[in-house]
């Protein structure tokens, strides 16, 4: 649900308000990963961890702005943009969930700064990896029916439909896969 909102808070046109809602997003769901494994952010964590974009420059945001406008007027142009968004913001939760569970070996409670930078990081990696078109995922077969008795629309559309039912889980895989090639290839567990 986080993420809708991040999808959404990125169509507002004001120039403030979706940074400042995409920050208190992420905060939202770095806070609850964490507190779900018994642990806790500090201040500084969980800013490294909200901030939208890991290295988000004025001019980059004067950018973003510019584009987001003109792009306003090209409606599926910005709904890829707002994509984006919901990526970045579901890899966030996703990803510090996995670092929580397979990759932290401290027994500390406490997620601090330098930590939280190197998490943070990580995902930021993984997220431009798992976007590669050479990351090979692992793949779901599902079974198939004794008999197909649909007629060929009928088939289509469920095949539209499974497809986006499923496209979350092939984007874990994907962020899952990234995310494992970033930590085995420098992830300084400090």
């Amino acid at each position: 649900m986080l993420t809708a909102f991040a999808v959404g808070a990125s169509w507002i046109p004001l120039p403030v308000i979706p940074d400042r809602l995409l920050t208190r997003i992420r905060g939202a769901i770095a806070q609850d990963t964490v507190a779900r494994h018994g642990l806790s952010l500090t201040t500084d964590a969980r800013a490294l961890l909200a901030q939208p974009g890991g290295d988000r420059t004025t001019f980059r945001k004067a950018a973003s702005l510019l584009t987001r406008e003109v792009l306003r007027r090209l409606t599926p142009a910005q709904a890829v943009a707002a994509a984006a968004c919901g990526l970045e913001v579901y890899a966030l939760g996703h990803l510090l969930d996995r670092y929580i569970t397979n990759v932290r070996r401290t027994s500390a409670v406490r997620i601090h700064a330098d930590e939280a930078r190197r998490v943070r990081d990580a995902i930021d990696r993984a997220v431009r990896r798992a976007l590669s078109p050479s990351l090979r995922a692992s793949v779901t077969i599902l079974p198939g029916g004794s008999e197909d008795l649909r007629d060929e629309f009928t088939r289509w559309i469920d095949a539209f439909l499974l497809a986006g039912a499923a496209a979350p889980e092939y984007v874990g895989r994907r962020l899952d896969v990234a995310f494992d090639e970033t930590v085995a290839t420098g992830f300084d567990h400090g």
